[in-house]
């Protein structure tokens, strides 16, 4: 799916930038201020018919935790992984370095454009990487050996979300990893996948983010629990 006739908000100057995730150097092109999108007539009005924010221009510090745990693996070349709330795509692009093919997904088109960017700007192929829109409260049929998300469960209300579209696309004897640095708001998640039936343990979780700041957090690692887990 394209998403270059999606309307473009001003940015601003775009910054080219190289990030080391997961022992990768990884091209990034992202909005230079992002917080000069918080003022744009588009993003004022979406905010207030649906509480939206632009948080996709940011480089959060779970993306770097997560982008770690993917280097990690190990995971079969050309495995299929999705991730969901890419934002800018930091660990799905480390995937892609690590041999994987993955689906970027996201609520915001505009995100999109950006993943597409990012992914060509790396020099990875149109047939490794794929993007679509995803809905979290009415997820697609479709499921994955491998989802990953990073600084999905920022508020209460995205915690049931969360689980919810991971218990619809993990595969059967899938494993999704969801990284976050120790924030108060994702405290109930490990129940809300326990009442769907996915067993998961949160480790303890450290990385360097582009400042070069130490940031610390957790990667859950969830499973099915029931009958489907194969190991």
């Amino acid at each position: 799916m394209k998403h270059e006739d999606v309307p473009s908000l001003d940015f601003g100057p775009i910054l080219e930038t190289t990030v080391r995730s997961g022992g990768r150097s990884i091209i990034l092109h992202r909005p230079g201020d992002p917080d000069r999108l918080l003022d744009a007539p588009e993003v004022r009005a979406r905010n207030a018919a649906e509480d939206y924010m632009p948080y996709w221009a940011y480089l959060w510090p779970g993306s770097f935790l997560l982008g770690n745990a993917v280097a990690a693996g190990p995971w079969p070349k050309g495995m299929q992984a999705l991730e969901i709330g890419c934002g800018l795509g930091l660990p799905g692009l480390v995937a892609l370095a690590h041999g994987l093919r993955v689906h970027f997904t996201d609520h915001d088109p505009t995100t999109l454009r950006f993943v597409e960017r990012n992914a060509r700007a790396n020099g990875f192929v149109s047939s490794s990487f794929s993007t679509a829109l995803l809905d979290w409260t009415d997820p697609p049929a479709d499921r994955y050996p491998l989802i990953l998300g990073a600084d999905v469960t920022y508020e209460r209300r995205l915690v049931p979300l969360v689980a919810g579209v991971v218990a619809a696309m993990l595969d059967d004897d899938g494993v999704a990893l969801i990284s976050d640095p120790n924030r108060v708001a994702s405290e109930g998640f490990g129940d809300a996948l326990a009442a769907l039936g996915l067993a998961s343990e949160a480790n303890p979780a450290e990385a360097e983010t582009d400042e070069g700041t130490r940031v610390r957090g957790t990667i859950r690692r969830i499973w099915w629990s029931d009958s489907r887990r194969t190991g």
